[in-house]
């Protein structure tokens, strides 16, 4: 995946590590396992949009060239999953300790700015083939996909926007 919604798994994935968690972006449990400490995995699992392409305009923007460009975007849904993973002598304990820590971060300061609707936990299960504990927890947040039009008239730089300030 590239672009925006890239760029946000990023972002929430440097704002965990800026927290003390090990964050990276989305994994299978097969990476985790090379871990010595608990590590959240950072993926997008849902997206929920009206229907319609980006129909709403939002106005203009004036680029750094000093052309101004209209924008539009669409108001969205978006639920990142983040799989706390921790190995086998970490223990429970350290799974729900990073849970925890990124559970009051993502509720604090929204993920990667964006205001935190819903924050869900799972039950913390071990993991016998691989070895590890895991525990599911998802962010639901809202935001809206903003895009620019180029002078030909196609979408270009989307953005997710919606950020706290």
């Amino acid at each position: 995946m590239r672009g925006a919604l890239n760029a946000l798994r990023e972002d929430v994935a440097e704002q965990l590590r800026q927290a003390g968690v090990n964050a990276v972006t989305g994994m299978e449990s097969a990476q985790a396992a090379r871990w010595r400490a608990a590590v959240a995995a950072v993926s997008l699992s849902k997206m929920v949009c009206a229907s319609g392409g980006f129909q709403d305009y939002l106005g203009v923007r004036r680029d750094a060239d000093g052309i101004e460009r209209e924008l539009y975007g669409r108001e969205v849904e978006l639920t990142l999953a983040l799989d706390i993973f921790a190995p086998r002598d970490g223990g429970e304990r350290a799974c729900k300790e990073a849970a925890e820590i990124t559970a009051e971060n993502l509720m604090c300061y929204g993920a990667a700015g964006l205001n935190a609707l819903e924050i869900q936990a799972g039950q913390v299960e071990f993991l016998e083939k691989d070895g590890l504990y895991r525990q599911k927890t998802s962010c639901r947040c809202r935001a809206w996909l903003v895009a620019r039009m180029d002078g030909g008239g196609a979408f270009v730089d989307f953005e997710v926007k919606g950020r706290l300030k």
